[in-house]
């Protein structure tokens, strides 16, 4: 409950929502649907501004763009055929891991990205899909920023009084495989660990465009650079996706809590990557 709230605001432009947001006096911030914001219960929230009637609910193919606009239901994302068909299914996978059933239905896309958790399937699996946020902090001047470097960046944009408008993914022809992969307490709990993976088959029959992110590590998900280039442009094998796991397992430092030890977790990164690797490996068509 938002104990201090004084002003509610639905506004039909970006411009008066962008106007809204900045105005010195008073603690304002943007909604989608509400959720993420109504379970902080920030008692410094003294308005807020509902992005509803700003048209930003879609999901649409354009050319090799898949547009996903920030107000968009999870649930939406789980049962749209774009969406489903994207990567094999793993954006949908995604949303449907991000929240329950009667969450999803009322929290959206942006809400999710924008706020996520270092753990979050969604933000975790976007990363690896090379997607883009598209931010605005004044009319006219869209931003569109690579997930990763966005959450670099999230708190300063947060007070420049930032609107996420759409995310973008690309589309490739080559032959795709994705896969997700986590370990939790219970099926229905959110992720200890989860490792997202994305690579093309080349014609040579190599591993291209990999991209390979990481969730349950660090304060946001983050990407093993130096294991992508150890597989960008080499044949699939079990040998090297091993080694690549253990790769893996050296570089990230994790924290630990009552869920699970950084050694546990460093264990769990290299059992997961080896999974997410062969099952993306499989999804793209590999003859390995």
């Amino acid at each position: 409950m938002l104990l201090n709230l004084r002003e509610y605001h639905r506004p039909k432009t970006l411009a008066e929502a962008l106007a809204l947001l900045r105005r010195p006096d008073i603690r304002t911030v943007p909604i989608g649907g509400g959720t993420q914001i109504l379970a902080e219960a920030a008692r410094e929230v003294e308005a807020v501004v509902d992005l509803q009637d700003l048209g930003l609910d879609f999901i649409r193919l354009e050319g090799n763009t898949l547009r996903i606009g920030a107000t968009t239901p999870l649930q939406a994302l789980v049962e749209a055929p774009e969406s489903t068909a994207y990567g094999g299914g793993i954006l949908a996978e995604a949303a449907r891991e991000t929240a329950p059933l009667p969450l999803r239905n009322q929290r959206t896309v942006g809400g999710a990205v924008v706020g996520a958790s270092g753990e979050q399937p969604l933000a975790t699996v976007l990363i690896a899909l090379e997607a883009e946020l598209v931010v605005f902090t004044e009319p006219e001047s869209p931003r569109a920023l690579r997930l990763e470097a966005f959450y670099d960046y999230r708190e300063a944009l947060r007070r420049q009084g930032m609107i996420a408008t759409e995310i973008r993914l690309p589309i490739s022809a080559a032959p795709t495989g994705a896969s997700f992969h986590k370990v939790a307490r219970t099926p229905a709990d959110a992720p200890i660990v989860g490792v997202a993976v994305r690579l093309f088959r080349g014609v040579d029959e190599a591993c291209y465009g990999v991209r390979i992110a990481v969730g349950g590590v660090a304060p946001r998900p983050v990407r093993l650079r130096e294991v992508e280039h150890t597989l960008e442009g080499q044949p699939p094998n079990p040998e090297r996706f091993r080694a690549a796991a253990r790769q893996a397992r050296e570089q990230v430092n994790p924290p630990g809590d009552f869920r699970g030890s950084p050694e546990y977790r460093r264990e769990m990164v290299e059992v997961l990557l080896q999974r997410a690797l062969v099952d993306a490996a499989r999804r793209a068509g590999f003859a390995w």
